[in-house]
């Protein structure tokens, strides 16, 4: 099981995808666990994390040929686009629900408070509301609502900022992490040409896809 270390930092990083300022004390994690290979290429997806006081920050810079960003919905199927993920079970525990973040290259994103076993059972999954969306900052490398493919595609980035009292408003949890706390999480790379290129940071042993698998959660160390 992977352990990323989020480095605690004392100055806001920029949201970009350059590896500037605070970005650069920060670890890479790769996302270049193709769990479920074939054939074909493997896209590698490389993320960044930083915490301070106030907000959990991550940077995704994503190799991709073929960018697509359609869904403009909060909360809609940002998965068929090109797409990043960040799965944190914030207290881990046995059943513990876990938080689910998909981004697409225009900044549209899904977020949702799950109930581990939902996707068996078809409850215990809350999306967020506008209301607390709107505190959540994403800024990426495409602009525009949409994005279609170009032949020059090589590939784009997300960042986002996501504040503990938002967190803590939508889970209902105090999230306030200190150094030394750890959570349970996993990153993904999703909306892809085909399974073969969908991938993990932490491994994911289950036979058959399933990026909703708790048990497959790596580590996320607050410095």
């Amino acid at each position: 099981m992977k352990t990323y270390e989020l480095v605690r930092t004392t100055t806001a990083p920029p949201l970009t995808g350059e590896p500037v300022e605070a970005w650069a004390d920060a670890e890479v994690a790769t996302i270049d666990q193709f769990n479920w290979y074939e054939s074909g290429p493997r896209p590698v997806t490389r993320v960044r994390g930083l915490h301070d006081d106030e907000a959990l920050y991550l940077q995704y810079v994503v190799e991709d040929h073929d960018i697509v960003s359609r869904v403009t919905e909060l909360n809609g199927p940002t998965f068929e686009d090109s797409c990043v993920e960040f799965f944190a079970t914030p207290e881990p525990g046995e059943n513990a629900n876990y938080l689910n973040f998909e981004g697409n290259p225009c900044g549209t994103f899904k977020m949702a408070w799950m109930e581990p076993g939902w996707e068996v059972r078809d409850l215990g999954r809350d999306t967020i509301s506008p209301e607390l969306a709107a505190e959540i900052t994403v800024e990426t490398s495409e602009p525009g609502e949409t994005r279609e493919p170009t032949p020059d595609d090589e590939e784009w980035w997300l960042a986002v900022r996501f504040p503990f009292e938002t967190l803590s408003a939508f889970t209902g949890l105090s999230l306030a992490p200190e150094s030394g706390d750890r959570w349970r999480a996993n990153f993904h790379r999703t909306g892809v040409e085909s399974l073969s290129q969908e991938a993990s940071w932490n491994p994911i042993g289950t036979e058959e896809k399933q990026f909703h698998s708790p048990g497959h959660f790596g580590w996320l160390r607050f410095g």
